[in-house]
């Protein structure tokens, strides 16, 4: 405990006295976010472990994430920073959206094939010395790689095979379950919760579709309905008729009780329907109020050529742009995990001819720690 207690004292100390520096560090550099997270790491691990096997730990996960970043710069993919996280890990967003699950496919599987480029040459350095500790280099390496390589989303595997079928995620799903009946932990935990909901959502996706049709439908109606009050001789009418109408869903019954997914998405249809058609009707209903106490203005003074309504205008761009992200996700939802058959071989064979050489490398590796106890 001393030991420890010294060590925090001296991380401490450095970074005080070297607080200027780091700020400094953190905003001109581009990787300084990088390098003072690493540098926290480093100084966490070496408290419980030894400086060795700090450094070995955090270069192991530093060349996994460096092997996404070049994966995503190869795609044309903007990324933030690694931000390494003590006891779990680094961590790298994405500041865009693949086009399509190969493309996700390709950043994920960049990790995993740096992680073993990683750790080739503590190969020799075993060989030539005999030191057990390389042979430690080459056992994390290939351990951290493989439990990436597990079919489960957010991890690098579940990423690689949903361009084959999402429906493994399952089969991952039980086998980390398996683990954490075993040897629970809470960031298998917390993978696995993550993975669960990812899973979830993905069974989800086609009632989704069906609510962002009937948002779509809405969005049309809308439009149609505020293109047609320029040419409205008389606005009482209209105005009656939006107040009717919402005074109406106004007072519909709010409808409760659970509801089973899939069992019951007939009902959750309804409901999610009304809901939508409130929401639009009073912005139709509030869009109308404003365009009519907005005063008429005419082209060259011309009381035959009214002016376009800056109102109205206003209103149709902001449908436009959330039927544009509407349109977009419905496409998303339906093309996102549609790929070729070719792809579909390219990546199995990818796939599991890395999770064969890692397997090989950690089955060797166990063998050396154990003849070097």
């Amino acid at each position: 405990m001393k030991k420890r207690g010294s060590v925090l004292l001296a991380i401490g100390a450095f970074l005080l006295a070297n607080l200027k520096w780091i700020l400094g560090l953190l905003k001109f550099s581009k990787f300084g976010t990088t390098l003072l997270s690493m540098a926290i790491s480093l100084g966490a691990y070496a408290m419980f472990y030894g400086w060795r096997f700090a450094v070995a730990l955090v270069y192991l996960i530093f060349v996994h994430e460096m092997g996404h970043l070049v994966a995503a710069k190869r795609k044309g993919i903007a990324t933030s920073p690694a931000i390494f996280i003590p006891f779990a890990g680094a961590v790298i967003s994405m500041k865009d959206h693949p086009r399509d699950a190969g493309t996700e496919a390709y950043l994920a599987y960049g990790g995993p094939l740096a992680g073993l480029v990683s750790f080739l040459p503590a190969l020799p350095l075993y060989w030539y010395t005999q030191d057990p500790f390389w042979a430690l280099v080459i056992y994390l390496g290939a351990l951290l790689n493989l439990f990436n390589l597990m079919p489960i989303s957010p991890l690098d595997g579940g990423r690689i095979v949903s361009v084959l079928s999402t429906k493994i995620w399952f089969i991952g799903l039980i086998g980390l379950g398996t683990m954490l009946f075993f040897s629970p932990g809470p960031i298998m935990v917390f993978i696995f919760i993550i993975g669960l909901i990812t899973w979830w959502n993905r069974l989800r996706e086609s009632y989704q579709h069906q609510v962002l049709q009937t948002e779509k439908d809405m969005l049309h109606e809308f439009l149609h309905e505020i293109a047609q009050w320029s040419t409205l001789e008389s606005s009482w009418e209209k105005r009656m008729s939006l107040n009717d109408r919402a005074s109406r869903l106004a007072q519909l019954p709010p409808q409760k009780g659970f509801l089973i997914p899939f069992l019951h998405d007939e009902q959750r249809l309804k409901r999610d329907r009304e809901r939508l058609d409130k929401v639009y009707t009073n912005r139709l209903l509030d869009l109308f109020r404003e365009w009519e106490r907005e005063p008429v203005q005419f082209i060259d003074s011309d009381p035959n050529r009214p002016a376009p309504s800056p109102t109205l205008e206003e209103g149709e761009k902001t449908a436009r742009q959330r039927l544009t992200e509407v349109e977009e996700q419905m496409h998303r939802l339906s093309t996102y995990y549609v790929a070729p058959a070719s792809t579909k071989w390219k990546v199995l064979a990818a796939y599991l001819g890395l999770a064969a050489v890692l397997s090989i490398f950690f089955v060797i590796s166990q063998e050396w720690l154990h003849k070097g106890i």
